[in-house]
């Protein structure tokens, strides 16, 4: 069985992950912007308090597990969609987007990357967006959002190609339109559908797929 860190327990998608990993028997090392939304659940979990924009939770939260291996690291905090337009931008806004979809990947793979490189299954997967790809903006608009993605997607395939030789298999996923508090009401995906497929990307994936960017179905998407 396998060690697991998840980031965004709280709800939905990493909610998600949590709960169906643990049902396999797996051990969810569970994260929570929140503590209060702790998982109860049957289950061999972990809960650990990780704002992701405070830097100082990463290492006490590190602390905890004393360098204990990760088989899997799932990076999944994150905000959703900017809708204001051009003209009537929050800025304020799209900086803690990027705080917390982007830099909180960042210190996340920083802090814990070493325990990933001492496990035997060595696999971080990144809860991207479609969003995040300039070759599918046909759209416009959603200017924090789009580019909060499209530099975690650049940062997971930095990462890709610096933890290839320690054998690490990184990987960003785009989840779909997830039926979740974030789906905005009219999404069209079941997010246990959603994480069911994710997890069969997450452990079929081959060395020779690391840094690649996927839909939950398996497509690959472009940059």
């Amino acid at each position: 069985m396998s060690n697991i860190l998840i980031t965004g327990c709280d709800s939905g998608i990493g909610r998600t992950f949590a709960t169906q990993y643990a049902a396999d028997g797996h051990t969810v090392h569970a994260t929570y912007n929140d503590a209060a939304n702790r998982i109860d659940a049957a289950g061999n979990f972990h809960h650990h308090q990780l704002d992701v924009t405070d830097f100082a939770q990463f290492d006490r939260v590190a602390k905890t597990l004393d360098g204990a291996p990760i088989d899997i690291l799932i990076s999944n905090a994150g905000v959703g969609h900017d809708t204001r337009k051009l003209g009537a931008l929050d800025l304020a806004y799209v900086e803690t987007m990027f705080r917390i979809n982007t830099l909180g990947f960042l210190k996340l793979a920083e802090t814990f990357h070493e325990n990933v490189i001492a496990s035997a299954q060595k696999r971080i997967a990144i809860v991207s967006s479609r969003m995040g790809s300039m070759a599918c903006n046909l759209t416009g608009g959603h200017y924090g959002y789009r580019a909060s993605k499209a530099a975690l997607n650049a940062m997971g395939r930095s990462l890709a190609v610096d933890l290839a030789p320690s054998g690490v298999v990184v990987v960003m996923l785009h989840p779909g339109w997830v039926d979740t508090a974030g789906g905005a009401g009219n999404a069209t995906v079941p997010v246990a559908d959603s994480v069911s497929s994710m997890r069969r990307i997450i452990h079929r994936i081959g060395n020779h797929e690391t840094g690649q960017f996927f839909n939950y179905s398996g497509q690959m998407l472009p940059w």
